[in-house]
């Protein structure tokens, strides 16, 4: 059941303990810009003429967002001590525990 649910064995590990996971396709946001391109051009085609003025609320609306965004991961990086997009060059986080144990 694992390897239908997750596309490996639980005992598929490289020589350093680790898991490859591979993510393919494009992202919602991409797609969408996509599909918006392609019925703009479309709408040109038909009408002769642009699809509307350029949306300020839009525009607007994106960058709170992508301010949000920012935002978000200084926090992360605040609580976690990393980035969230900090990897080594085999795209493995890396976590260091140091101190004493309990024991």
């Amino acid at each position: 059941l694992f390897v239908q649910k997750y596309g490996f064995d639980i005992d598929d590990v490289d020589e350093d303990g680790c898991v490859w996971i591979k993510t393919i396709g494009c992202s919602c946001m991409e797609t969408l810009k996509e599909t918006l391109a392609e019925v703009k051009c479309l709408y040109h085609d038909k009408f002769g003429a642009d699809a509307g003025p350029k949306n300020d609320t839009y525009d607007s609306e994106l960058q709170g967002c992508q301010d949000s965004l920012c935002e978000l991961e200084a926090q992360f990086a605040k609580k976690y001590g990393h980035g969230i997009n900090d990897v080594d060059e085999d795209d493995c986080m890396w976590t260091e525990t140091a101190g004493c144990s309990s024991m």
